[in-house]
């Protein structure tokens, strides 16, 4: 399924929008780590903080987030979860 096609309605007027939308994106495609993420945006750029267990699943996030309408920009500052021995 396509991003576009799950997204027909314009994009979002504020960052608030923008936010939400992005979270549901993300809850639906059920990142691992999805919990773990915090999520703001200042004039539609998207900041990611938390963790995500391995640093591909981090930048699977960063582009499933780019690629949301109306996000203009994303400044990912996941952290990668060390994993116990």
């Amino acid at each position: 399924m396509s991003l576009t096609s799950e997204f027909e309605d314009s994009p979002p007027a504020n960052d608030a929008m923008l936010v939400q939308l992005v979270r549901g994106y993300l809850g639906r495609r059920r990142f691992g780590g999805s919990s773990r993420i915090s999520i703001s945006s200042c004039r539609f750029v998207v900041t990611l903080h938390g963790s995500e267990p391995s640093r591909e699943e981090a930048l699977a996030v960063e582009n499933t987030v780019s690629r949301v309408p109306g996000v203009r920009g994303v400044e990912n500052r996941l952290r990668v979860r060390a994993v116990p021995a």
